[in-house]
């Protein structure tokens, strides 16, 4: 996929590490890709959004306020994580200090501490009734919705590259969060609109169409 990022702009501004056909805008600082879809199967660059790693060790009492290993649950708009062992995710739109307000990091017992890796990390999200064929192309897990439902976790290599996984199904579609080190984000978004093209995927951020259909699988 060519480089569609334009050259300038005005005031400084944050740039994904994905690059995607279309009309670029800036909204809130950073430079985004304003295409849009009503395809089957969407895949949206979602790297602009706030990532929080957070880590602790196993007697210190933030575990409590997180989701467990292989699972995933909001606090209020801040998606948490838990798909590596003693290490949390935090996504969101928030500022990083905000993402983990109300979280007992300091003091206590053992140690905690968290990064903002919003600008070292890429994230997309691929929706549709057919996604979880499309990541078995590139992936070993089952994911059947029996073995992995809505909010499960995990991480695992798709098409070669380390990536955290996160089903967060969206207005009753089938919706995968993934996200990678900035290096591979490109590689990986391309990737993954290959393994898709028989199911009539699209780049860009998804359009309101009508009702979805049931997903069994």
């Amino acid at each position: 996929m060519a480089n569609h990022h334009p050259t300038t702009w005005s005031e400084p501004v944050a740039r994904s590490p994905i690059s995607m056909p279309g009309k670029y805008v800036v909204v809130d600082g950073w430079e985004q890709c304003d295409l849009t879809s009503n395809a089957a199967m969407t895949l949206t660059d979602e790297s602009h959004r706030t990532k929080v790693v957070l880590r602790a060790t196993p007697n210190h009492s933030v575990r409590e306020w997180l989701p467990p290993l292989r699972s995933s649950r909001y606090s209020g708009e801040i998606l948490q994580v838990g798909s590596g062992p003693a290490e949390w995710y935090l996504i969101g739109a928030k500022p990083p200090e905000l993402m983990v307000e109300g979280l007992p990091i300091e003091g206590g017992e053992g140690f905690a501490s968290w990064v903002d890796v919003t600008h070292g990390r890429a994230l997309m999200r691929v929706t549709g009734v057919d996604t979880d064929s499309m990541l078995s192309k590139l992936c070993a897990v089952n994911l059947a919705e029996g073995t992995t439902p809505n909010s499960t976790a995990f991480r695992t290599s798709i098409a070669g590259v380390t990536t955290d996984v996160i089903r967060d199904d969206q207005d009753g579609l089938r919706s995968y969060l993934l996200h990678c080190e900035r290096s591979s984000g490109q590689y990986l978004f391309e990737a993954l609109l290959d393994a898709g093209t028989e199911f009539g995927c699209e780049p860009g951020r998804r359009v309101a169409t009508s009702s979805p259909v049931a997903d069994s699988n």
